[in-house]
């Protein structure tokens, strides 16, 4: 008794120096719950204690009451919640040893003290001096101080009591090996308590170990009865419904005062549907929720599994209505969704294709800017390289590098009819060996021993001596890449040829010869480290094209037509058409010509001739109105324009094309005879120019050019004045090289039409009939009959000296027909020696045998895009200038 006493006094005084230390702190509710909670249970214990030691004890004296006594104001205060509260001293009880008397017989049942009721003077005054406490007042625990007001209740005493470690520790459980799985105890709870391990302390492993026999027992129990028990679910803090009534619990109200409306309100319905304990936190989870509270969530608030159930079968038939309405809800909320989802889905692919597309623009853009930049470096250094090459005396040993391609753009390319055979013509410039100091690398494609044996001969024939001097390149790649590619876009794409021609130079004067100017010859010249015969490139695309030739024609005042070249759109191209006719009433032709195209490709005309409505508004010159003639023109300018050719564009095709590419519209002249010359000039190095002939054009469909007769002797004109001027602007500007010059022809008058720069299949062949000692001659560069395709190649020379179609070696006067390739292509050269008339005459001769040896053929649309050039149009213009010519 004595030890629990002192045990008593000991807790006390701990608990004063705990309040002491309190004195300054400001306490939150949960603490001075706790606080409270632990005094309650560590002094019933206490109580519990000492009531069973007096029983055991024989000792029956009284234990010494002493009088209550006041004492001085000099109480610690706790602050809580704004106020202070005096705490109570603790007086140490006196040490009184006494013996306890042993008793004899039956022990007594430990006495129950009766709660002590408040004092009066506290119930009248409660900010009243506290009382002491007594012996007799701790005897009575913890619950009788408080309640006895010598303790207030909302003072949480549990901190006083906490001392040490705690009774259990709980920790995540370690992974046990299958041997040791035994030492573990399968209960109704065994899957929670798995995941912790409990592990005793030291002062309380003597209390567990009374136990552990009961877990033997349940250890006993079979499986099937383990889950057949009801298994309580557990909850922190649990409250009650009795009879239909709420049991107030003053502490749980306090606990949550801020919602304690939300959780009388649950607590009402709560009463109506069944009484039992309560999970007093999940009925503040709900008063704390926005949404409306269903009834089967007020059925997880009940803690008895049982109850659960009998309230779940007996309201069955709501909870099918229920669980239907929240089914439906989440049905369509997961469509809405999944709908949602889709949407942002599409959006995030369509803003992934989006930044794929941008950065591949960006990477496009980068690059052509980079491969801009690369060949403005290119240029530049070859622009250098050139202009020292001005300075250079071609009466010299040099080496001409002849690469007969068609530099021209790719959609140009694939719309020609025989694309390759057309480049294989031009073997007319291997008679430049004429000149001793001239040695020649000719880029081809691989050729026939028969055509390289026909113009071996034709070069004995004019005097030639080739032996050493004259060398085939054939690309090696030639057959790996599309037919539409160039021969020079070939050439630089087979390292090997290039090779080949940069040994054949190496230590020597070397220069290319290009056919039509392009990019790819100057990256080969580049490589090569040598020169073009030719200007820049900026200038000479410039100049090609018909709307800027017209501008250096009219800045040095050469005769031009009528003409406008500047549009932007349709509309604008109608407008600017319309003003010209009005200013020009009496052209009744007008020709459309793109810039970017020759030979006839993109040229159109639009005719006004036997208009009604244009003869009547003609009459009146001076009251036409614009917006009339317009409409008018609009009306008229898809059914009156003729396209050169119509099996490459429609007509809206024309005209994007046209709007696209830059053209020209000019007046043609309202004359009987209107004829093309052309004006054949070599501009050399250092500023020296040689006319090497003229010619007139065969012209079909209108301006469609097929052939020339050499010379020309339509225009009395004074070629070298009209030559001269044009010469000195383009050397100024660094340009020299082949050019021909195009005049249109009428009534003894003429207009310039467009430059043309580099050695073409006309000079070549004027190149040819120099090197025979004549400039008179009638040249067809491309003649295609696919009956000749079906014949032997000895078989139309043979026929050709049976019929009288053969070449006068001794007088170089005759015909002569070569192949671009293999005979099986049907395509050939047609090159007539002698007098215009003669020439003309033989040219249709010639024309008349391929058709019997061919055959007859008649005009069919293969449905391509191409510039073909019929047969029988050729052979009909033709036989018309050989009537004219007899005539």
């Amino acid at each position: 008794m004595k030890q629990i006493q002192e045990k008593t006094y000991k807790e006390f005084t701990d608990i004063k120096h705990h309040i002491g230390t309190l004195q300054s702190q400001q306490l939150s509710d949960e603490e001075l719950s706790l606080l409270y909670e632990r005094l309650k249970y560590q002094f019933t214990n206490l109580n519990q204690q000492v009531a069973v030691t007096q029983t055991l004890k024989a000792s029956s004296e009284p234990q010494p009451i002493h009088k209550r006594q006041k004492i001085k104001r000099e109480k610690p205060l706790i602050q809580q919640q704004g106020k202070s509260i005096a705490l109570p001293k603790i007086l140490k009880q006196p040490s009184t040893e006494q013996r306890t008397k042993k008793t004899k017989g039956k022990l007594k049942s430990a006495h129950i003290y009766q709660a002590n009721v408040l004092n009066r003077e506290l119930r009248l005054n409660p900010f009243s001096d506290l009382p002491t406490i007594l012996d007799d007042d701790l005897n009575k625990g913890v619950s009788n101080l408080i309640q006895s007001g010598l303790i207030p209740r909302d003072v949480d005493v549990g901190p006083a009591f906490k001392r040490g470690d705690e009774l259990l520790s709980i920790s995540q459980v370690q992974v046990q090996n299958p041997t040791e799985k035994s030492k573990y105890y399968n209960t109704g709870q065994s899957e929670n308590l798995q995941k912790y391990k409990v592990a005793p302390q030291k002062q309380v492993a003597k209390q567990i170990a009374d136990y552990s026999s009961s877990f033997v027992e349940r250890q006993s129990i079979p499986r099937e009865k383990v889950q057949q028990t009801k298994v309580v679910r557990k909850a922190k803090y649990i409250i009650e419904i009795k009879n239909g009534h709420y049991v107030p619990d003053f502490h749980y109200q306090i606990r949550h005062l801020m919602i304690w409306g939300g959780i009388m309100h649950i607590l009402k319905k709560l009463e109506k549907i069944a009484s039992g304990q309560l999970d007093g936190d999940r009925i503040a989870q709900l008063a704390q929720s926005q949404f409306k509270v269903h009834l089967f969530e007020l059925y997880e608030c009940y803690i008895s599994r049982p109850i659960m159930e009998r309230l779940y079968i007996l309201n069955k038939k709501q909870f099918s209505v229920d669980s239907a309405i929240l089914k439906i809800q989440s049905t369509v909320r997961m469509f809405v969704a999944s709908r949602k989802y889709r949407h942002q889905k599409r959006i995030v692919q369509k803003v992934i294709r989006i930044q794929k597309e941008f950065r591949l623009k960006q990477t496009y853009v980068y690059t052509i800017n980079q491969i801009k930049k690369n060949m403005g470096q290119l240029i530049s250094t070859l622009e250098n390289r050139q202009k020292q090459f001005l300075l250079e005396d071609l009466n010299q040993k040099r080496i001409e590098i002849h690469i007969p391609s068609y530099s021209i753009k790719q959609f140009q390319r694939q719309s020609m009819s025989h694309f390759k055979n057309r480049e294989g013509l031009q073997l007319t410039r291997l008679f430049a060996l004429k000149d001793p100091n001239v040695s020649i690398i000719y880029v081809c494609t691989p050729l026939q021993e028969e055509i390289m044996a026909y113009f071996y001969k034709l070069l004995e024939v004019a005097g030639i001596n080739p032996e050493g001097r004259l060398f085939f390149i054939h690309p090696e790649n030639i057959n790996r890449f599309p037919q539409h590619y160039s021969l020079s876009l070939l050439l630089y794409l087979s390292p090997k040829a290039i090779h080949q021609i940069s040994e054949l130079i190496k230590g020597q004067l070397s220069y290319i010869v290009p056919m039509r100017v392009g990019k790819e010859e100057f990256l080969i010249a580049e490589y090569l480290k040598t020169n073009i015969y030719s200007g820049p490139y900026e200038i000479i695309e410039k100049y090609s094209k018909k709307s800027e030739a017209i501008e250096l024609f009219r800045q040095l005042s050469f005769p031009v037509a009528p003409e406008y070249h500047k549009f932007i759109s349709k509309d604008d191209f109608v407008d600017k058409l319309t003003v010209l006719i009005m200013k020009n009433l009496t052209v009744q032709k007008w020709m459309f010509k793109i810039d970017i195209e020759f030979n006839g490709r993109g040229t159109a005309w639009f005719t006004l001739e036997g208009v009604k409505q244009f003869i009547e508004i003609k009459k009146f010159p001076h009251s036409i109105e614009f917006k009339v003639l317009r409409e008018l023109v609009q009306t008229l300018l898809p059914i009156k324009t003729v396209l050169a050719f119509p099996q490459m564009f429609t007509f809206d095709e024309y005209l994007d094309n046209f709007i696209k590419n830059g053209g020209i519209v000019e007046a043609y002249p309202n004359a009987s005879k209107v004829q093309t010359i052309n004006i054949q000039v070599n501009l050399e190095n250092q500023g020296t120019y040689q006319i090497l002939n003229t010619s007139t054009s065969i012209v079909i469909k209108e301006m469609c050019k097929v052939g020339c007769i050499y010379p020309q002797n339509v225009l009395n004109l004074n070629v070298d004045s009209l030559i001269q001027p044009l010469v000195e602007e383009l050397y100024k500007q660094n340009v020299f090289g082949y050019f021909t010059l195009s005049l249109l022809s009428f009534n003894g008058a003429f207009y310039t039409k467009s430059l043309k720069f580099g050695m073409d299949e006309y000079i070549g062949a004027t190149i040819l009939a120099t090197a025979m000692d004549t400039d008179q001659f009638t040249y067809i560069p491309f003649v295609y009959h696919p009956g000749i395709a079906e014949q032997k190649f000895n078989d139309l020379f043979i026929k050709c000296r049976k019929e009288g179609i053969s070449f006068d070696i001794e007088k170089k006067v005759g015909t002569l027909i070569w192949l671009s390739d293999q005979i099986e292509k049907g395509v050939l050269s047609l090159l007539c020696l002698g007098a215009p008339k003669k020439a003309v005459k033989l040219t249709t001769d010639a024309l008349n045998f391929l058709q019997q040896f061919g055959g007859n053929i008649m005009k069919t649309n293969n449905h391509q895009k191409q510039d073909t050039f019929y047969f029988i149009d050729i052979v009909s213009r033709l036989r018309q200038l050989n009537s004219e010519g007899q005539q």
